[in-house]
């Protein structure tokens, strides 16, 4: 075996440190009220795969969101 440690190794040593002081524990502290309707809709700034600008109609494989559209690289404004 070599000297590397194993990551069961890092399980009992974690497992202390978060029981021993609390600050690893989550609470119910009720910040999170609101319901998954309550929120604004998110969205991704960047998406990768088979796409159409919609502002050139150009097929491309990457697109990023400008004024709530996915363009190509060419018509977003950097």
């Amino acid at each position: 075996m070599t000297e590397d440690a194993t990551l069961s190794a890092f399980d009992d040593e974690e497992a202390a440190t978060e029981s021993g002081d609390g600050a690893g524990a989550e609470t119910e502290s009720g910040s999170d009220d609101a319901s998954p309707g309550d929120r604004a809709r998110v969205r991704s700034t960047y998406a990768w795969g088979t796409y159409t600008c919609n502002h050139c109609e150009t097929a491309v494989d990457r697109v990023w969101r400008a004024d709530g559209d996915l363009v190509c690289p060419d018509c977003k404004s950097w």
